[in-house]
C-alpha cells in the first residue's frame, strides 16, 4: 500500500507541476501562429510569478496577486511586441533580453525586498525584517506556519 500511495503522490505532483508548462507551450503556439517567435516566455512567467507572489503577500489577497501577474505578463508582452513588430527588431534577441531582464530584476528586487544581501540568516535572529519581506517569508516554513495563525502589520516601505 505504501508504494501505491507514493505512486499516486508522484502522479498528482506531475500533473500539478506540468500545467504551467503546458500553458506556456500553448502561449508559444499562439504567438508562433501570429508570426512572432517568442523566446521570452520563460522571463514572462518568472516576472509574473514574482509579481503575483509579492502582491498577494503584501495585500493578503490572492486575486490581487493574480491580477498583478497578468498585468506584468502583459507589460512584458507589450515590450516584446514593441521591439519586434513596431521597431522590426530581432525576435530572438528581444526574447532573450526579456529573459535576462526578468531573471535579473527578480533577484535584485527579491534581495531588496527581503533586506538580505544573499547570505543565509537564522529566521529567529532578524524576526522583524524577516517577516516584513515577501520572498524570504515564502521560503521559510516556520514563519509561514506562524504567520497563518497570528495577524501581522505590514511596514509602509520595504527596506
Amino acid at each position: 500500500m505504501d508504494f501505491f500511495d507514493m505512486l499516486v503522490s508522484i502522479l498528482g505532483s506531475t500533473v500539478r507541476l506540468t500545467i504551467p508548462l503546458l500553458f506556456t507551450a500553448l502561449a508559444g503556439l499562439f504567438s508562433e501562429r501570429a508570426g512572432v517567435f517568442d523566446i521570452g516566455l520563460e522571463g514572462k512567467m518568472l516576472a509574473a510569478a514574482f509579481a503575483s507572489a509579492c502582491v498577494a503577500y503584501l495585500t493578503a489577497n490572492p486575486w490581487a496577486g493574480l491580477l498583478a501577474g497578468i498585468a506584468v505578463s502583459i507589460l512584458f508582452s507589450l515590450i516584446h511586441g514593441f521591439a519586434v513588430i513596431t521597431n522590426r527588431g530581432n525576435q530572438i534577441v528581444s526574447g532573450v533580453a526579456l529573459n535576462f531582464i526578468a531573471a535579473g530584476l527578480t533577484v535584485v528586487l527579491g534581495r531588496r525586498g527581503s533586506g538580505r544581501a544573499g547570505a543565509r540568516r537564522n529566521c529567529r535572529a532578524k524576526a522583524v525584517s524577516h517577516r516584513s519581506s515577501c520572498l524570504v517569508r515564502m521560503r521559510c516554513a516556520k514563519c509561514l506556519s506562524s504567520a497563518r495563525s497570528t495577524p501581522m502589520s505590514f511596514p509602509a516601505t520595504i527596506s
